[in-house]
Parts: C-alpha cells; structure tokens; sequence
C-alpha cells in the first residue's frame, strides 16, 4: 500500500518526528528509529546492479534526470576530490550538492548542500517518500534514492556524487553526468569488482558515458582499460601525470595536491561552457577545502582513515616526512578490508589494536593473528 504525501508530515515543535499511516495504523517514526531501520537491513539485499535502482527511480519520477553532475569514482581520493570541486562551485556562488560515503560520524554528513548536512527532519522525510516505494532495494539504492529526490526538490545547480563501490552497477551509475572522474585505481573490494588491476579498472570505467569527459591519474593496466572504454564511448580523456602547480591547501599531504589537479582540471572544463568563476576564487575554493579524517593532524594527533593497502603505503609515506620521535598506531578495520596486506606495510614503536561497537568491524581475533607486539583493546 503507499503512504499518500499528505500522511508524512513533520511536527511544528521542531522534534525529529514524522507520521505516515500504513494498512490503517498510525506509525511514529524519529531519525534514530529511521536510521535502525536502514543499518538493519539484511545483506542479502546488496547487490551490484542497476535493476533495483532503476525501478525505483521510475516510480520517483527520475529525480536524478533533473541534476547536472560531476560523477567520481576511484579506489583513494574520491572524497577529496568532491569536496574540493564543491568548495570551488561555492565559491564561484553555486548551490551545490555534494554525496559521500561512509559518513565519520552522523549519516547526515552523506548529503549536504553548500556544506550544509540534510537535517534529521529531511532524513526522516525523505526516508519516508522513498519507502512507500522501495521493494527490494539495498541501503545504498534507498541512500542514493533520497539523495537524488533531495537535490532535485532542493534546486541545486551542480550535485558532486561520489561512487559507493566500483561504478559500472553502482547506484549511482544512472546519471549521465558533465565530467566523469576516475581518481586512480588500486585493489578493493575485491570479491565485487575483480581480482585483477584490470578488472577493477573495467568496474570504474563503467562510468564513463558517450562523449562525456573523462579524467583519471590512473596508471599502466588499468589506465590502457580506461583508454578502451573511452574510445568506445567517443569520451575524451585526459590523463594526470604530474602535478605542475603545487598549492597551499588545508589538506595536507602529497597526494591531496594530485586530488586538487583533478578537481582543477574539472572545474576548467565546466568553466568553458557551465560555469563562471574566476582563477583566483578557484585557487581559494582548492586551498580552503575542509574534509576530515583525511591526514588530519592536531597535537601529533594523526588521524586518517586509509582503509586499503594502497591508502596505508601512501599514508606510511607521508608519517615519514613528519619525522616523528615516536609512533603510536590505533588501528580498527572493517571486516571485508585486507588485513594481512595492510600489516606488512605499517612501521610503529606502538601498536593497539581495537574493534568497533559496528556489526561490520573486523573481531579482534581474526585480525591479531597478522601483527607481532601489540595491546588489543576492544
């Protein structure tokens, strides 16, 4: 049965409480009530593939036809590089959308507008909306639902979107976006996407469309797998080698002035023929980009959430340069990451290893197992 509109509604006292009758019964719902139903959604209903997605959308009336996009896909770096190309579009005086994920703390951090969080209110509601429709859809396509529905009633001039695994079935691969972004690729996900640079490379390249501009700072096979796909879509590519310019960002590291090429070379194109903006409200928007937990230091505190072996060489290359007197590591991982790899890259005088109050953390024990002198705290 679906809800009609006018049972979802909101109360008046500002409280994070909607209403929407089913089958005759009047149910309550809250933001926490929401997010349980969302996170207790059973695994068996992932899986790649656009079917579900579609579906859905049409019922929705295609939200996302609505949206001009910047798609970003890419094994590190994806979400830098959205946020670096949405604080240049603020700059230059555009609403923009921006989607993420996993969130650091608050699912709001997901979909935000001009670095604006959606509200607890707006979860709620457009949570709602989306189930009176949804069938069979993951949490992700449910995820991506609302976003799309949010951005289009919300008349934004750009959505940034990052990719949530791969990209040729992701959920979000229903857009026909201005620019498409491969950032680089590496080993993930490996039980998904491939167990070979080149497949994983064929999974992201499938986000390239006809004619639609491609970059990359891919590299050997999996760049020649990106270079195919983009001569059979008629896709211009263009390929980072080196960053030229080097900039005073506020994210640090070597590898953000590489994310900020992307995001420049993006937004250099959009400047041809979609947008406005001037060279120097471009380098401000790159320099004052804000994304947290990415190599972010405060008191020799470090805190970072590379997740893959390629994520832990770069970050172990970048403590290097700090030089510092003594290294302490607390290190959790989630269940499907590879362990035993990412072991033998960290180098600490200190190691505690712990495990998240998160049914997707990896247990203690499974993970001990590839590590020598180590506190485990749980």
């Amino acid at each position: 049965m679906e809800v009609p509109d006018q049972y979802i509604s909101t109360d008046e006292d500002n409280l994070p409480t909607s209403l929407y009758y089913l089958n005759h019964f009047l149910i309550i719902m809250d933001y926490d009530k929401v997010l349980q139903e969302l996170y207790s959604m059973p695994e068996w209903k992932f899986k790649l593939g656009l079917k579900n997605m579609k579906l859905l959308l049409k019922k929705l009336n295609h939200p996302e036809r609505n949206l001009k996009c910047i798609h970003v896909a890419g094994t590190n770096g994806k979400g830098s590089v959205c946020a670096m190309i949405s604080s240049v579009l603020k700059k230059g005086n555009y609403k923009v959308g921006m989607y993420t994920s996993p969130h650091l703390k608050k699912f709001n951090e997901r979909i935000r507008i001009n670095d604006k969080q959606i509200s607890d209110k707006d979860i709620i509601k457009y949570y709602l909306r989306i189930k009176k429709h949804a069938t069979n859809q993951s949490f992700f396509e449910i995820t991506t639902s609302m976003m799309f529905l949010y951005f289009k009633e919300k008349k934004i001039d750009f959505a940034v979107i990052e990719t949530g695994m791969g990209g040729r079935l992701d959920s979000t691969n229903v857009i026909k976006p201005l620019i498409s972004i491969i950032t680089n690729i590496a080993y993930e996900h490996e039980k998904f996407l491939g167990k070979s640079l080149k497949k994983i490379a064929y999974e992201k390249a499938g986000i390239i469309k006809k004619k639609v501009p491609i970059i990359t700072c891919a590299r050997n096979s999996a760049l020649e797998v990106i270079k195919q796909t983009a001569r059979a879509r008629n896709a211009p590519l263009l390929v980072i080698d080196k960053v030229i310019k080097n900039r005073n960002l506020k994210l640090i590291g070597e590898y953000q002035q590489k994310n900020a090429a992307i995001a420049s070379l993006a937004i250099n194109i959009l400047n041809n023929n979609q947008i406005k903006i001037n060279k120097n409200k471009i380098e401000e928007g790159l320099n004052n980009t804000e994304w947290p937990g990415r190599f972010q230091l405060k008191n020799n505190i470090l805190m970072d959430i590379a997740h893959n072996p390629a994520g832990f060489r770069i970050l172990f290359s970048e403590i290097k340069k700090l030089k510092f007197n003594k290294l302490i590591a607390v290190l959790g991982f989630s269940s499907d990451k590879d362990v035993k790899t990412i072991a033998k890259i960290i180098k600490v005088d200190k190691l505690i290893l712990t495990e998240a109050a998160n049914e997707r953390a990896a247990k203690l024990e499974n993970i001990k197992r590839y590590f020598k002198n180590y506190t485990a705290i749980k």
